[in-house]
């Protein structure tokens, strides 16, 4: 009987392999461009790590082997960079690509010629490193060996002309052009992957030549901000203009258009996740798309993770394996991406399960209010609880979580949608609460929390999830009190402010009170930004003197003496 695979290893798809992620139709564009395109050429293929720009280059070498027109060469730069200086990493691929040149030619006489051009050029490289490290600016030198009008290099390349186009022109020679890619230069040091690209562009500027880099923009811009300073408005021109000197056709990996539910889906069949209970594509397409998002390499982290959980679970709980439903297995991969993507939302969860009833203590615990020490913060806080996604308590705080940490900020938003999906697609579903699914289930994830500290080890044991039937309806705490008062209200039509008051004393809040005027309600979050009050469209209630807002600010204490203090009014709570 075979066995499930454990894990999957995070290598790019190989050459000739079954399309995955739906990138074939890319691959074969770019495949047909090389062929026709004019020469001497430069494509960049963008993407952040882990994109799959490896996978796709696979692709195309591929397509473009089965023409039989083109003489492909391969080169990675992170290999050559590997234990040696910028520099000599700049000479071994340099080396490796007029070598695989020289080799198809076949001219011994010019292969001669060609290796001595080669060496006045790497002599001079080499100088860079040296002086550099007498003190000398390396930058000056590197100038003087890449001008355009160096004898050294202008002789170099017009030798390797004349290598490119011969072969082009030889009756038996099968190669109309030169293929060279070159992988993995944004996993190298950024200044000296800058060195590559002009290198690459003064030497190998030659017809019949295409050249076809891995690197991101974002490299280039790091590896160019000693000589151009910090990237601002001002000077994003002349980055993005070496940019375009280099790249004449730039390929941003189509992420957005991977399909990602049906690869996800196959890689947990694949380690034996879901083989009990097949989970939903579009489930899966939509938490993902809210977390990890489309990153391959994240993917697989993400499928190992869950890998490791079944093993964890089958060793330690089998009883509990077996009876593991679709929503249950669902919540597991719902909370694994959430702690790969948001780490700090994750330890947040693990301490209080029921985000719902999180409240403005709740993140200044997490964050510390250091959030309130950036100066947009208050104007960027304003704008977000405008908006349907941010104007409740809880996804406040997600929103607060989201800010303190400037990696996670711009992702807010769909950090919230995340959560609100899980409250749409998991509230008392067969018979189960949301924060008792959550809870269970964070058992089972702490084997492979990242967290550096214990804190996601022990979750706050005097955390209370219940909830209360009132009017038919299941409630959390804050929701309680606001349907209680709504209702009441609606028993009693001509009380006031203070007859009501009078009937729910503030006591039982505390210091926020368990209701003030609207006016009132609205004139403290204008002043301090924290929305403790039911203010949204028909959360008001309406007295015969005027409109209230209800506290939204209720723990497991004061909760308690507000149901005593309606039960003696005779309200049904359970």
């Amino acid at each position: 009987m075979s066995k499930k695979v454990m894990g999957i290893v995070d290598e790019p798809n190989p050459r000739y392999a079954k399309d995955c992620l739906g990138i074939e139709r890319h691959a074969s564009a770019l495949s047909q461009f090389v062929l026709r395109a004019n020469t001497p050429l430069t494509i960049g293929i963008q993407g952040e790590w882990g994109s799959g720009k490896t996978s796709l280059l696979n692709s195309i070498h591929s397509t473009l082997e089965e023409s039989g027109t083109c003489r492909q060469i391969w080169v990675n730069a992170w290999e050559h960079s590997l234990l040696v200086n910028p520099e000599e990493a700049l000479l071994r691929i340099a080396s490796e690509i007029i070598q695989e040149m020289l080799v198809t030619d076949g001219d011994a006489n010019r292969s001669a010629q060609v290796k001595n051009a080669a060496k006045g050029i790497f002599r001079g490289a080499l100088r860079v490193g040296a002086t550099a490290a007498l003190g000398v600016k390396a930058g000056d030198i590197t100038d003087e060996l890449f001008a355009e009008q160096s004898p050294s290099i202008k002789a170099l390349r017009e030798q390797l002309a004349k290598i490119a186009c011969e072969i082009q022109e030889r009756p038996t020679n099968p190669f109309q052009k030169f293929v060279v890619y070159v992988d993995d230069l944004d996993r190298i040091e950024p200044h000296a992957a800058v060195t590559i690209l002009e290198l690459l562009k003064n030497i190998f500027s030659v017809p019949n030549c295409i050249f076809i880099l891995a690197v991101d923009y974002q490299v280039v811009v790091k590896g160019l901000e000693s000589k151009f300073g910090k990237r601002t408005e001002e000077n994003e021109w002349e980055f993005r203009a070496f940019f375009d000197k280099i790249i004449q056709l730039p390929f941003m990996m189509p992420m957005g258009q991977y399909d990602i539910g049906k690869y996800v889906g196959d890689l947990l069949q694949k380690v034996g996740f879901d083989s009990k209970a097949r989970l939903n594509e579009a489930d899966l397409h939509k938490i993902i798309a809210l977390t990890i998002g489309g990153n391959p390499r994240s993917l697989k982290r993400m499928v190992n993770s869950l890998s490791l959980i079944e093993v964890f679970i089958g060793t330690a709980d089998a009883e509990n394996q077996d009876t593991m439903d679709e929503l249950d297995r669902l919540m597991l991969f719902a909370l694994v991406c959430l702690q790969i993507s948001f780490p700090d939302l994750y330890d947040l969860v693990n301490s209080y399960p029921d985000f719902l009833e999180w409240t403005e203590d709740v993140a200044a615990e997490t964050t510390r209010r250091k959030e309130e020490h950036d100066h947009q913060f208050s104007q960027m806080f304003e704008i977000a609880t405008s908006t349907g996604d941010f104007d409740e308590i809880w996804e406040q705080v997600v929103f607060r979580v989201c800010y303190a940490n400037p990696r996670q900020r711009v992702r807010a938003r769909d950090a919230s949608q995340f959560f609100n999906l899980l409250r749409d697609r998991f509230s008392s579903k067969k018979g189960v609460s949301l924060p008792e699914r959550i809870t269970r289930t964070l058992d089972y994830t702490s084997v492979t929390s990242m967290t550096t500290s214990d804190k996601t080890q022990t979750r706050k044991s005097d955390k209370d999830f219940s909830k209360y039937k009132f009017g038919g309806r299941e409630l959390g705490k804050s929701r309680l009190v606001l349907a209680v008062l709504s209702q009441y209200v609606a028993d009693n039509p001509d009380v006031s402010f203070d007859d009501l008051k009078a009937n729910f004393p503030d006591e039982a809040q505390g210091a926020i009170g368990v209701f003030v005027k609207k006016e009132e309600a609205e004139d403290r979050f204008a002043r301090t930004g924290y929305k403790r009050f039911f203010m949204k469209t028909n959360e008001p209630i309406m007295l015969i003197d005027g409109p209230v807002c209800v506290c939204n600010q209720w723990g497991k204490g004061n909760v308690e003496k507000f149901i005593a203090i309606a039960r003696k009014l005779g309200v049904t709570i359970s």
